[in-house]
């Protein structure tokens, strides 16, 4: 099943009473696990943050239901400053009302899903503050199939670019463009959230064989 419908699937498979998560002013809000990757399942290089969390605020609007819904996402960010690979670990809350996700981040495609983790952290693990990773050009380069807690996940792999604002020895500072780099996406359902992950290397630098076996590593 491709990965948007698995997700519908997913979303409609873990409904929730609305009633039940009301607020007295009519809100509603939803949590998720944070999920990381152990520091004993670090690839060489690579070094980590604990997760930290953000909220999507949005009007929601299905199934006859009109309310506010907070969704709490959790990410803890891994990266190797030295040849520019980083790996983003989301665990975002899975709730539904009539069958459609609450959280967008549960809906998007894959290039949106991209901008969106991206844009709520800062980047330097991919090159330097300012970075920006080019979402709307993206290529599908192929899959692994992977066992992510405990369940055979397909990860896309998909080439795209990157530009950024680099720092240099004495102070320096420059900028780079549309270096081309490689996104590994993969999500999978986990108690009551869905852990997305994704990871990036340049190109020219391998780190594909380093970021899967992390992936597989990651505890929720």
């Amino acid at each position: 099943m491709k990965r948007r419908g698995r997700l519908a699937a997913l979303a409609a498979s873990t409904s929730v009473a609305i009633a039940g998560c009301a607020g007295e002013d009519g809100s509603y809000e939803f949590d998720a696990e944070p999920a990381r990757i152990p520091e004993s399942a670090y690839a060489e290089g690579f070094s980590g943050e604990d997760p930290e969390s953000f909220t999507i605020d949005q009007e929601f609007n299905a199934a006859g239901v009109n309310a506010d819904v907070s969704a709490t996402t959790w990410i803890a960010r891994y990266t190797n400053q030295t040849v520019g690979s980083a790996l983003f670990v989301a665990s975002t809350p899975n709730a539904s009302i009539g069958g459609q996700s609450v959280n967008p981040l549960v809906r998007a495609d894959d290039a949106e899903l991209i901008r969106r983790l991206l844009s709520q952290v800062d980047q330097q693990g991919i090159g330097g503050n300012g970075t920006d990773i080019q979402a709307d050009d993206i290529e599908k380069r192929g899959e692994e199939t992977r066992t992510i807690l405990d369940e055979e996940t397909s990860v896309s792999i998909l080439e795209t670019t990157v530009s950024a604002e680099v720092s240099g020895d004495g102070g320096q500072s420059g900028s780079v463009e549309d270096i081309p780099v490689l996104v590994y996406i993969g999500t999978v359902q986990h108690d009551d959230d869905v852990i997305a992950l994704v990871g990036v290397h340049p190109v020219e630098i391998d780190q594909s064989d380093q970021l899967l076996s992390m992936m597989e590593a990651v505890e929720h």
